[in-house]
């Protein structure tokens, strides 16, 4: 009995080994490859409340482009098209929309609606962002567990085990063919979110993960076509930038075909050479405006391959109609993100605009600046804006209007600084923010005249403008850097103390590096950051629904702590800026 069992554990054996070597059939295999990238949420066409900037329209207005126009994309292409479609995302799916925040925190009992909608769709692979790291453990554990797609993150390292924490690869078979993916999540999470949100994870820089993963699956796995999807954004191919890597992947890496982008919501498709080797790099944009698209033709020959033809392109998800059959099977969940969202939480007095934001003091900025110092207890705050234009209207508030206002998940936390790393820091700040002024026709702001999108119109970053509270301030636009800001006093009149150490609120994402304010500007080691927090709080987005329903309504207060001078030179250019940046 126990010889026959091993003649069939043989016969058994032989037959998996032989299938698993055989080769692939001679011929021309045609091969499309989509991403969607930093949805943010974005999962419907409808918005769950009528717009606020015409309460006539209708309930539910259309978003120009969601994920339900990706849905009838790829669907028709399944059906119609004699090429085999792989479908990917490249992270930053769990922030952004109610969509997702209704199930990452208030029904946490259901299947995640962002699993069911990667299940729904038969997404083939699913790379992790910083975003969603942000959610949390029991999210994004839960995410693994209901997700059919793996979860991809080859460069988050468990560091009980010393191997990824999230699964590093998948290969996706079409036609015999094999397809690696390598995901990447961002290495700059620590430096973004607070350690507990990521305990027990430790982030590898992607290139040198990279090079190991890339030689790691040609030995082992030997794939027809190896594709890098990376939650990280474009950067150059000549610097290997820790956050945005991806040219610089493509240029330097060898072995990999094709390279997915994310994270910087920049839009392209284009070839980067590899020695002389062309390597496409693709980046979409974000919430689903548009499909990256990688359309592979491999020529097989006795087995080998004797050709690899592959051309990028993005598709614009604008004109594409929502498919119905995907907003219908989501409906009930839809409803019940729309009940939340539209829950009654408080009242506005006053309109707010983030638009005055970049000019001077703001009421849209210096109301979070109120709620930092209430909430903390500390002498100064930063805060900066962070939508580019967003206004939110006087009257009732709910849970979408709370988005609108702080749309992040950051904590609150309280750090130490000395009076003179708080000056290096708003220094650094408005080094990124305006220009040195030298007459009438100098631009005010450090704009990218023609640049496309929100982050595009400048030329770093907006949510790195920070402005403080709690100090008399100027910031001479006549100055260059490092001779901008004098601090007059502190807010309650007493003298600025350069040599004392004040407390300061300020964002978990600041606190942990973010924006290098504390590092480059303020001169703060990365190894002492962890050590000037003195307290960590809760959610900034729960202390405004806390204050609403403790106080019924919020009446926003302009400081006046802060201004730009000379006021008449600043104010004639600032006009022009405005125009430039909101066409009014």
């Amino acid at each position: 009995m126990k010889k026959i069992n091993f003649i069939l554990l043989l016969l058994i054996s032989s037959l998996f080994i032989h299938s698993c070597s055989e080769k692939v059939k001679d011929g021309i295999y045609l091969i499309d490859i989509y991403a969607t990238n930093d949805l943010h949420g974005r999962l419907f066409d409808s918005l769950y409340t009528e717009n606020p900037q015409n309460p006539q329209t209708p309930q539910n207005i259309a978003h120009p482009y969601s994920l339900s126009s990706v849905a009838t994309y790829i669907r028709d292409a399944r059906l119609n098209s004699e090429r085999r479609i792989v479908l990917l995302d490249l992270g930053d799916h769990l922030q952004g929309d109610n969509s997702v925040f209704y199930f990452n925190f208030i029904d946490t009992a259901s299947n995640h609606i962002f699993a069911e909608v990667m299940n729904y769709l038969d997404y083939d692979a699913v790379v992790v962002g910083n975003h969603d790291i942000e959610a949390g453990p029991r999210v994004y554990n839960k995410i693994i567990r209901e997700m059919k797609a793996p979860y991809l993150a080859a460069n988050a390292i468990d560091e009980k085990s010393n191997k990824p924490y999230f699964k590093p690869y998948t290969i996706v078979t079409r036609d015999g063919i094999k397809i690696t993916i390598i995901g990447m999540t961002n290495p700059n999470i620590p430096k973004w979110l607070s350690p507990d949100l990521w305990k027990g994870i430790k982030f590898q820089e992607i290139v040198k993960s990279l090079e190991y993963w890339v030689e790691y699956v040609k030995t082992k796995e030997n794939p027809h076509l190896v594709v890098a999807a990376l939650h990280a954004g474009l950067g150059t191919t000549e610097e290997n930038s820790l956050e945005n890597p991806a040219r610089y992947v493509a240029s330097n890496v060898s072995g990999i075909d094709i390279v997915f982008a994310a994270h910087d919501h920049r839009s392209t498709a284009e070839v980067v050479y590899n020695g002389d080797r062309p390597v496409w790099v693709m980046e979409g944009g974000s919430r689903a405006s548009s499909l990256s698209h990688a359309s592979v033709k491999i020529g097989i020959s006795d087995g080998q391959i004797i050709s690899k033809n592959i051309e990028g392109a993005l598709i614009s998800m604008r004109e594409i109609e929502p498919d119905k059959e995907y907003n219908n099977y989501f409906k009930e969940s839809f409803n019940n993100i729309k009940a939340f969202t539209n829950t009654h939480v408080g009242s506005l007095t006053k309109s707010i605009t983030t638009r005055d934001a970049y000019f001077g003091s703001s009421e849209y900025i210096d109301m979070i600046h109120t709620l930092q110092l209430e909430n903390s207890g500390a002498e100064i705050s930063f805060v900066a804006p962070l939508s580019m234009d967003v206004t939110v209207k006087a009257g009732d508030l709910n849970f979408q209007d709370l988005l609108n206002i702080y749309p992040y998940e950051n904590q609150l936390y309280v750090i130490e600084l000395t009076g003179e790393e708080i000056k290096n820091y708003l220094e650094f700040s408005y080094s990124k923010w305006v220009n040195k002024m030298a007459g009438n026709n100098t631009p005010f702001l450090q704009l990218n005249i023609g640049g496309r999108g929100d982050r595009g119109r400048f030329k770093n970053i907006f949510f790195n403008f920070d402005s403080a509270a709690g100090l008399i301030y100027e910031v001479d636009a006549t100055k260059g850097d490092g001779e901008r800001i004098l601090i007059i006093s502190d807010s309650n009149g007493q003298p600025f103390d350069f040599k004392k150490r004040y407390k300061v609120a300020l964002s978990s994402y600041r606190a942990s590096g973010g924006g290098d304010m504390l590092e480059l500007g303020a001169g703060i080691p990365k190894e002492e950051l962890e050590g000037r927090i003195v307290e960590r709080l809760s959610d900034i987005r729960e202390m405004l629904y806390n204050k609403l329903k403790r106080d019924g309504s919020i009446t926003p207060e302009r400081l006046n702590q802060w201004k730009f001078v000379p006021e008449n030179l600043v104010k004639r250019a600032a006009e022009k800026d405005y125009k430039i940046l909101f066409g009014e």
